[in-house]
């Protein structure tokens, strides 16, 4: 923290703030940190000789910059991307600010980051040089994962647990929209600056688009325009096969010779042939058809599938925000990925409870370390059975609050569905890294539910 309430000119530059949070660190944004605490105090409606007492980087991240500026007791923090075609898309920065919009609006007892400025584009009406979203600064700091496993008592985490999975529920309660994707505000849903509700009691205001590319790299392409005058897909068959295909394209493209014996290799590295990955990319498709018709929640009269909105990195280690004494949690952070999905694929844990898991999406169960481990492994098995039973007790409190939610945490085809979508949503390296589940295991059981279904 800066230990003058006076600042300097040269302290309102974003090189000078680099060298006050971390040594050597150079990152720029290009963002013109004046004009940005200018844009703070205009949206806090403060007087314009009304000086900051504090400006600082609060935090960084992959392709965000956080700043936070002080006015006395009021703090704001402003998020800037770094220059870079993804973090910067407009109509991401849109979606996000729609998102944390519908999280005040219509989940007001979870504490979120209120947006009270926002400029989504480098144009000539914004002075600060960078785009950025302004908004509420929430105290409470992160449980950093040497805390979690090493500083935090039994009973400690057991209360953490509890109160991530009260938290859950609320985040998870269905929400009034029949598509997947993201959210974007919808013009057409505002009268005389009021949201209304149409005939059927749905909340007009926000509208699902199809779903923005999650945890984007400095490779993802910016949106096309004509993207957010879209409509998100109505169901898991359509959006799963419109991905699927999206990979083979991206098979073909990378292999045009379609050389069978070429060599690939997985996420982690392994090698496999062309022919395996074509064999697994084949039975992707057929598990994701067959998992598609397996609605848990579905009715015999087809109504539409109830939707949640997930958090797409729901970690106390990084985006929850815990008081200092870890009893209370202050806020939830980085909505950036978050999306509408059916809500059986929102039946998922914290990372803190599936950290030593082969599937993060929906972890096996260990109860007791295998015989012949190695001593030297035996620390991880021990905390493989610590998650399993702390996933326990998270579902114990889902149950209390939420039934509904709670069993689609043991439902055999929402688990199947939860690992189709992950399989979907992470390409074919990991369908390759997954090749025995794949191959085996997931084609079996899909099958079987298929069948029991009929």
């Amino acid at each position: 923290m800066l230990g003058s309430p006076v600042i300097t000119p040269r302290i309102l530059s974003e090189e000078a703030l680099n060298e006050v949070f971390a040594p050597k660190y150079k990152v720029l944004c290009g963002v013109d940190v004046r004009q940005l605490v200018t844009a703070a105090r205009d949206a806090l409606q403060l007087r314009s000789t009304v000086a900051p007492s504090e400006v600082l980087i609060h935090d960084v991240g992959h392709f965000n910059k956080v700043f936070l500026v002080r006015f006395g007791q009021t703090a704001v923090v402003a998020r800037v991307p770094f220059n870079v075609p993804a973090a910067r898309d407009p109509i991401r920065l849109k979606s996000q600010v729609a998102t944390l919009d519908f999280l005040a609006l219509y989940r007001p007892h979870i504490a979120v980051p209120r947006v009270i400025a926002a400029a989504v584009t480098n144009s000539s009406t914004n002075s600060a040089g960078a785009p950025y979203v302004i908004s509420q600064f929430l105290t409470g700091t992160p449980i950093t994962y040497i805390e979690w496993c090493d500083n935090l008592s039994s009973a400690s985490r057991d209360a953490v647990v509890d109160l991530l999975a009260d938290l859950w529920v609320k985040i998870t309660a269905p929400v009034p929209f029949n598509a997947i994707g993201s959210i974007l505000h919808d013009p057409s849903g505002v009268v005389n600056g009021m949201w209304r509700i149409d005939a059927s009691g749905s909340r007009r205001g926000f509208r699902i688009i199809p779903m923005i590319p999650q945890f984007p790299d400095r490779y993802t392409e910016v949106l096309e325009p004509s993207f957010e005058r879209r409509t998100g897909p109505m169901n898991l068959a359509d959006f799963w096969a419109s991905k699927i295909q999206e990979q083979f394209r991206n098979i073909t493209s990378r292999y045009p010779n379609n050389d069978l014996s070429v060599i690939v290799k997985d996420g982690l590295f392994n090698e496999h042939s062309l022919g395996e990955l074509w064999q697994c990319a084949k039975a992707v498709q057929t598990i994701a058809a067959i998992a598609a018709s397996l609605d848990p929640l579905a009715t015999p009269h087809g109504r539409e599938p109830i939707m949640a909105l997930m958090h797409a990195d729901y970690a106390c280690w990084r985006n929850v925000l815990f008081s200092a004494d870890r009893t209370r949690i202050e806020g939830i952070v980085d909505w950036d990925d978050a999306v509408v999905v059916p809500r059986d694929l929102a039946a998922v844990y914290p990372e803190e409870l599936t950290h030593e898991a082969s599937w993060r999406s929906d972890p096996d169960d260990v109860f007791a370390i295998p015989p012949g481990t190695l001593y030297e492994d035996t620390g991880l098995w021990n905390t493989a059975i610590q998650e399993t039973q702390q996933r326990r007790r998270f579902r114990e409190l889902v149950q209390r609050q939420d039934p509904q939610l709670a069993a689609l945490y043991t439902d055999r085809r929402a688990r199947l569905r939860r690992r189709v979508h992950y399989l979907v949503m992470y390409g074919w390296c990991t369908w390759l890294w997954k090749q025995k589940w794949v191959l085996g295991e997931g084609l079996d059981e899909a099958r079987a539910l298929a069948e029991r279904r009929v």
